[in-house]
């Protein structure tokens, strides 16, 4: 019974964790597609683990994956006891991808652009759409993200400034083996790839929340929970002006709900105070579910 039970549990975790795979899987591959078609191919300076194995690279033609797989190696055993064991073994795998894709990648031949500008822009679309993948299916490249979860895990701080102070310093340091016009384009490629990692990440999880004040309250609500499939959260309150109570209704639906609902509010009560703003992340039931942040 114990062996049924122990085979369930591993079926049921594979199956949680297929979307998963698939994510980390195509995050990988676009980060490697970045580095070896975005980034050698112009000689622009990196940041973190990739940044300081591309110098070498640069000055004497060692294979970055190498360096990237070594020192990413290096920082699991390092923090292996403070990290979750979820995002320690897809890092792992993460890392594993890595060293068996971007040689392939490097192996292809790319068209290049004539403007190192465009091609810098690109790349940090191309990788920060990779990485904000990752990062949302709660893995990572390795490098620094490893550093930050370790230190917030065993000393409780947060080494973002920090993580911003030695990306620079990779950068300087490549001043060794490139110009100070392809440290500045990395540079660039960076700031758009953080961009983007934001992007990724709220956008997917976006919602429009709504707070309605209106004395129809009740159709308001039977419309939420009927037509719209949603639940709402009733509200006490009272009006400053006549000092009469009142109900505010509020609810998180997704823009096109919300444009329904606005409707649906203005048809039974032209004077409805209605108040909207975007949310960037829920959690919980009817939402994004808590087991995706573990």
């Amino acid at each position: 019974m114990s062996f049924i039970k122990g085979k369930e549990a591993v079926v049921e975790a594979a199956q949680r964790e297929f979307v998963p795979f698939l994510g980390m899987t195509a995050g990988t591959l676009l980060v490697c597609l970045c580095v070896a078609g975005l980034i050698e191919p112009y000689r622009f300076a990196s940041a973190g683990v990739t940044g300081l194995a591309l110098i070498p690279s640069y000055l004497w033609g060692v294979p970055p994956v190498w360096i990237i797989t070594i020192g990413n190696a290096l920082l699991l055993i390092w923090g292996w006891k403070a990290l979750s064991p979820r995002f320690a073994l897809w890092t792992l795998y993460n890392t594993a991808l890595t060293f068996l894709a971007l040689p392939l990648f490097e192996s292809v031949p790319y068209p290049l652009m004539s403007s190192p500008i465009l091609a810098a822009l690109f790349g940090g679309v191309v990788g920060g759409l990779g990485m904000g993948i990752m990062f949302r299916q709660g893995g990572s490249s390795g490098g620094m993200d490893v550093v930050a979860a370790v230190a917030k895990k065993r000393w409780g701080i947060d080494v973002g400034s920090a993580s911003f102070f030695v990306n620079v310093a990779v950068l300087l340091i490549s001043l060794a083996a490139v110009d100070l016009e392809r440290v500045l384009l990395g540079g660039l490629n960076l700031y758009v790839e953080s961009v983007t990692i934001d992007w990724v990440l709220r956008s997917f999880d976006r919602r429009t929340q709504m707070t309605i004040i209106s004395p129809q309250s009740e159709k308001i609500v039977g419309y939420i929970m009927n037509t719209l499939d949603r639940t709402a959260t009733l509200i006490s309150a009272r009006g400053a002006y006549l000092r009469l109570p009142t109900e505010m209704v509020m609810v998180i639906l997704t823009r096109r709900q919300s444009v329904e609902l606005k409707r649906f509010v203005r048809s039974v009560d032209p004077f409805a105070f209605v108040i909207m703003g975007d949310v960037t992340e829920v959690v919980g039931e009817g939402f994004k579910k808590w087991e995706a942040d573990a």
